[in-house]
């Protein structure tokens, strides 16, 4: 009999391929984030995916709905470009990357979200300091 980790797996490799069939070449990278990559789950968690589809905004929803009708409520499927910046970053330093079409084109994409989130906590650190308020970066 598969143990659950083997079903898991499995399941997760079912959904994958789902995503691959249906966003076929505009698919640039598929990575797990949230509380599954750094098991921090429970039995009541869904598995969270962050899917890079090349496509502009109204085609990415499209996509999402296509694929979250294909797929079971176990999982959340976001388009990467539509996180908010900070869940970017947790995506690229917390996640595991499962699925990447070229290495070079992902590994660009992490470095504009690394350089915009800095970009993003300078102000941040500056606001604070002329608000008077505690920062919440570090």
């Amino acid at each position: 009999m598969a143990s659950m980790i083997e079903l898991a797996e499995e399941g997760m490799r079912q959904v994958i391929e789902r995503i691959k069939e249906i966003g076929r070449a505009r698919i640039v990278f598929i990575a797990l984030y949230g509380s599954v990559s750094d098991d921090r789950d429970t039995p009541l968690s869904d598995i969270d995916l962050a899917v890079f589809y090349a496509g502009n905004k109204e085609e990415r929803f499209k996509f999402r709905m296509s694929v979250l009708g294909r797929i079971g409520d176990k999982f959340d499927i976001q388009t990467f470009q539509d996180l908010p910046l900070y869940i970017q970053k947790e995506v690229i330093t917390h996640g595991e990357l499962l699925y990447y079409r070229e290495y070079d084109v992902v590994f660009n994409i992490y470095i504009n979200v690394i350089k915009n989130f800095d970009d993003f906590t300078q102000h941040l650190k500056l606001y604070y300091s002329y608000s008077g308020g505690d920062s919440i970066v570090e």
